[in-house]
């Protein structure tokens, strides 16, 4: 299984799936612009069509109330997958904010967590080199908290990507002959990199970065995060966004005070959507920096998280 597998999933989609085909005609008329940031790329994505997700309901009445759509059982009779391993299938996404934009839920309806599935998310990353993966948390832009998945989206189109090639922006935290550790200095939100030709030494790593974060933000399901994955080179690349909330106040005022700014992978990439217009025209780095620092975590935080995460490391 590889690259061309998703293509010629993509391509059947697009002919058998009507919802999803005209979803993604409807992409030719997203429009995009550059945010002025010195030093890092920002991107705002105007797409009507993600306004379902970005103004998603999560909590367990609403959750209860509908029928989870990524169960095959509750799909349109059109949309058909393919199986990754015993443990998922891929579908097109039909409401995509990408030209090939896949869902990877689990075969069983079991919760968004990311426990015992870090490696799944190397593999499939592995697998489809031409791709990212990626996964939400419960409470960091996940849509249906309720059913475990990742999503699959084409490189070398989230600003992310290209940042962490920038050696000005890398602060190394650790590194040795197996792994590297750094963030990604004066970028808006915090994110740390892993780097790394071996799964075992990212897992063990991720492990000890996960149960960091969350001995200084306090959380329920899991410690809040975003994740994304990408294999080059013979080695994963891994982004971690550590999350303090999942949307700004500025989501929850009403009239035009309103912004519907309910970040994701995606939008922690560098690649901002905008469903409403309104939005789309008002993003500046100075509003964008605020919005950021709402949900992201502050310096003080960093710190305690580096702090604890070189302890358990006995550095």
């Amino acid at each position: 299984m590889g690259n061309k597998d998703l293509t010629a999933l993509y391509n059947r989609q697009i002919q058998e799936f009507p919802l999803a085909r005209n979803n993604f005609q409807a992409l030719e008329q997203v429009i995009c612009r550059d945010i002025p940031f010195p030093h890092i790329q920002m991107r705002v994505q105007y797409n009507p069509a993600r306004i379902i997700s970005t103004n998603a309901k999560i909590d367990q009445t609403t959750l209860r109330k509908r029928n989870c759509f990524l169960c095959p059982s509750h799909m349109p009779e059109e949309q058909k997958g393919i199986p990754y391993g015993e443990k998922y299938n891929i579908y097109i996404n039909p409401y995509p904010i990408f030209h090939e934009h896949f869902t990877v839920p689990s075969n069983e309806h079991t919760p968004q967590l990311i426990a015992g599935r870090f490696t799944d998310l190397l593999d499939i990353a592995r697998t489809f080199p031409a791709y990212t993966v990626f996964y939400n948390g419960p409470a960091s832009g996940a849509s249906a908290p309720d059913h475990f998945h990742f999503q699959i989206v084409p490189r070398h189109i989230m600003p992310l990507e290209q940042d962490t090639t920038n050696k000005q922006l890398q602060e190394i935290i650790t590194q040795n002959n197996h792994i590297t550790l750094y963030r990604l200095k004066n970028y808006i939100r915090e994110v740390f990199i892993l780097q790394s030709p071996h799964k075992e030494h990212l897992q063990h790593l991720f492990d000890r970065l996960q149960t960091a974060i969350g001995q200084v933000i306090t959380y329920e399901q899991e410690p809040r995060f975003n994740l994304l994955s990408w294999y080059s080179d013979f080695q994963w690349t891994v982004a971690i966004f550590p999350r303090k909330c999942w949307r700004p106040r500025q989501f929850f005022l009403e009239g035009n005070k309103q912004i519907m700014f309910s970040p994701g992978c995606v939008d922690m990439a560098g690649l901002i959507i905008a469903p409403r217009k309104e939005d789309y025209e008002r993003y500046t780095p100075e509003l964008l920096t605020d919005l950021f620092n709402q949900v992201s975590i502050n310096t003080t935080e960093l710190e305690a998280i580096i702090f604890h995460l070189k302890q358990k490391l006995s550095l």
